[in-house]
Protein backbone atom coordinates (compact mmCIF):
# COMPACT_ATOMS: atom_id res chain seq x y z
CA UNK A 1 0.00 0.00 0.00
CA UNK A 2 0.98 3.94 -0.76
CA UNK A 3 -0.02 7.10 0.73
CA UNK A 4 -0.01 10.03 -1.54
CA UNK A 5 0.73 13.81 0.50
CA UNK A 6 -0.84 16.12 -1.79
CA UNK A 7 -0.44 20.37 -1.24
CA UNK A 8 -1.49 23.43 -2.91
CA UNK A 9 2.30 24.44 -1.99
CA UNK A 10 4.56 21.21 -3.24
CA UNK A 11 4.34 18.02 -5.88
CA UNK A 12 2.86 15.32 -4.58
CA UNK A 13 4.30 13.01 -2.05
CA UNK A 14 4.13 9.16 -2.61
CA UNK A 15 4.99 6.83 0.67
CA UNK A 16 5.15 3.52 1.25
CA UNK A 17 2.04 2.55 3.31
CA UNK A 18 4.12 1.86 6.68
CA UNK A 19 6.47 4.90 6.81
CA UNK A 20 3.85 7.26 6.06
CA UNK A 21 1.60 5.26 8.94
CA UNK A 22 3.96 5.80 11.26
CA UNK A 23 4.69 9.44 10.73
CA UNK A 24 0.95 10.42 10.87
CA UNK A 25 1.05 7.96 14.33
CA UNK A 26 3.87 10.27 15.20
CA UNK A 27 1.53 13.31 14.64
CA UNK A 28 -1.08 12.17 15.89
CA UNK A 29 -3.33 11.62 13.03
CA UNK A 30 -6.01 8.31 12.94
CA UNK A 31 -5.19 6.24 10.50
CA UNK A 32 -7.78 6.60 7.91
CA UNK A 33 -7.63 6.04 4.10
CA UNK A 34 -7.92 9.52 3.81
CA UNK A 35 -7.02 12.96 5.76
CA UNK A 36 -5.99 16.48 6.18
CA UNK A 37 -3.35 18.06 8.55
CA UNK A 38 -4.76 21.57 8.31
CA UNK A 39 -2.57 24.75 8.49
CA UNK A 40 -2.72 25.45 12.24
CA UNK A 41 -1.70 21.74 12.68
CA UNK A 42 1.52 21.93 10.54
CA UNK A 43 3.81 23.85 12.78
CA UNK A 44 3.46 21.06 15.84
CA UNK A 45 3.53 18.29 13.22
CA UNK A 46 7.04 19.45 12.58
CA UNK A 47 7.80 20.01 14.94
CA UNK A 48 6.78 16.27 16.02
CA UNK A 49 8.39 14.94 13.18
CA UNK A 50 11.79 17.13 13.46
CA UNK A 51 12.05 15.92 16.75
CA UNK A 52 11.52 12.33 15.84
CA UNK A 53 14.40 13.00 13.49
CA UNK A 54 16.81 14.19 15.58
CA UNK A 55 16.41 11.58 18.02
CA UNK A 56 16.88 8.90 15.28
CA UNK A 57 20.03 10.82 13.81
CA UNK A 58 21.52 10.84 17.56
CA UNK A 59 20.78 6.88 17.79
CA UNK A 60 22.48 6.16 14.44
CA UNK A 61 25.60 8.32 15.34
CA UNK A 62 25.50 6.44 18.96
CA UNK A 63 25.33 3.33 16.81
CA UNK A 64 28.33 3.89 14.48
CA UNK A 65 30.63 5.18 17.30
CA UNK A 66 30.02 2.09 19.73
CA UNK A 67 29.74 -0.47 15.88
CA UNK A 68 32.86 -2.37 15.41
CA UNK A 69 35.08 -1.57 12.37
CA UNK A 70 32.72 -1.91 9.39
CA UNK A 71 32.67 -4.91 6.75
CA UNK A 72 33.62 -3.83 3.19
CA UNK A 73 30.69 -2.73 0.79
CA UNK A 74 29.47 -5.23 -1.40
CA UNK A 75 27.89 -3.73 -4.57
CA UNK A 76 24.33 -6.08 -3.56
CA UNK A 77 24.89 -4.43 0.33
CA UNK A 78 21.41 -2.84 0.86
CA UNK A 79 21.68 -0.53 4.00
CA UNK A 80 18.75 0.26 6.28
CA UNK A 81 17.04 3.42 5.45
CA UNK A 82 16.69 5.24 9.12
CA UNK A 83 13.50 6.79 9.91
CA UNK A 84 15.55 9.91 9.93
CA UNK A 85 16.00 9.46 6.33
CA UNK A 86 12.10 8.72 5.06
CA UNK A 87 11.11 11.38 7.36
CA UNK A 88 12.87 14.30 5.42
CA UNK A 89 10.63 14.88 2.08
CA UNK A 90 7.22 14.57 4.17
CA UNK A 91 8.48 17.68 6.76
CA UNK A 92 10.28 19.75 3.42
CA UNK A 93 6.25 19.23 2.48
CA UNK A 94 4.83 20.53 5.94
CA UNK A 95 7.10 23.05 6.14
CA UNK A 96 6.30 24.58 2.20
CA UNK A 97 2.60 24.21 3.29
CA UNK A 98 2.92 25.87 6.46
CA UNK A 99 4.68 28.73 4.57
CA UNK A 100 2.07 29.30 2.24
CA UNK A 101 -0.82 28.37 4.57
CA UNK A 102 -2.21 25.75 2.95
CA UNK A 103 -3.46 22.13 4.31
CA UNK A 104 -2.06 18.52 3.45
CA UNK A 105 -4.25 16.43 2.21
CA UNK A 106 -3.54 12.05 2.01
CA UNK A 107 -4.97 9.23 0.75
CA UNK A 108 -4.17 5.49 0.43
CA UNK A 109 -3.37 4.78 -3.43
Amino acid sequence: MLYRFKSQATADLVMLGADAQGALRLIGKDLTPEGVISPDQLPRAIDILQRAWREDHALRLKEEKSAPEPLPATDDADPDVRLSQRLVPLVSMLEQANKADVAVVWSES
